[in-house]
């Protein structure tokens, strides 16, 4: 385990600094998300660990989805589940399915990560591999959530790019200004993925690597490293089995 806080989910994501693409399209790290429980209980292991949960709770319309966040300085982490009180649009029933797949990642073989970024710099660059769109009513109209992971991969991590309309940076940092954590971390500075070993990297993760935006490692299972403030506290909690979370 490396000498950083990794928000232990089983999904490795360190040793890589959460900046912008040195080339190619301008993007940098969003947020990232982990499939838990109805109502989130593993909040807890987060809590024990020195983290404050927001106190509003999420309801995404259309994907029939809810989620609570831990916010920081320039990003956030996201718990989110399968909500039978959300509604699910018409057309959006497979989206749906997928989230319920990842909540399930035990048995499911699903990994139940997400990684979103956002626009940094104007770019009519496109990507060197096919993408998708979706929208959903609880975005502002006209936008759309660009998937980098391909349709049917029932395997990898949801990767995305957030809509603009949904990535102010100065509303990220007065959220994160709400919330001291005990733990003593302000910024997430470093992602790094563990996946399977027999796992073979799509080609969007191995243009996120390249892009020095995250890094992937083979291991037992799926789990998420976080890396906080260029690692200065030199610790690290690992919070599985709970959440395949290190910190």
């Amino acid at each position: 385990m490396s000498r950083s806080l990794l928000l232990g989910i089983q999904v490795s994501v360190a040793l890589a600094t959460v900046a912008a693409a040195a080339s190619g399209p301008g993007i940098e790290l969003d947020h990232v998300w982990i499939m838990v429980s109805p109502d989130a209980p593993e909040r807890a292991v987060l809590e024990r660990a020195g983290f404050r949960m927001s106190k509003d709770v999420n309801h995404h319309e259309g994907t029939g989805t809810s989620s609570i966040t831990v916010e920081f300085e320039n990003t956030y982490l996201e718990l989110m589940w399968p909500d039978p009180k959300v509604p699910v649009a018409h057309g959006m029933e497979r989206a749906a399915e997928k989230y319920h797949q990842r909540q399930l990642w035990r048995t499911s073989g699903w990994c139940p990560i997400g990684v979103g970024f956002r626009c940094v710099t104007p770019s009519n660059e496109a990507l060197p591999f096919p993408t998708w769109t979706w929208s959903a009513d609880w975005m502002p109209k006209g936008s759309v959530m660009e998937m980098l992971t391909p349709r049917d991969d029932t395997r990898s991590p949801a990767l995305f790019i957030e809509p603009r309309a949904l990535t102010d940076t100065g509303e990220q940092a007065a959220r994160a200004a709400l919330y001291h954590h005990p733990i003593g971390v302000r910024r997430i500075t470093a992602i790094q993925l563990i996946s399977p070993k027999t796992y073979q990297p799509i080609a969007a993760l191995t243009y996120l690597q390249k892009q020095h935006l995250l890094s992937i490692k083979p291991g037992d299972e799926w789990v998420l490293e976080l890396t906080f403030d260029d690692c200065k506290q030199e610790k690290s909690k690992d919070l599985r089995p709970d959440l395949p979370l290190v910190v």
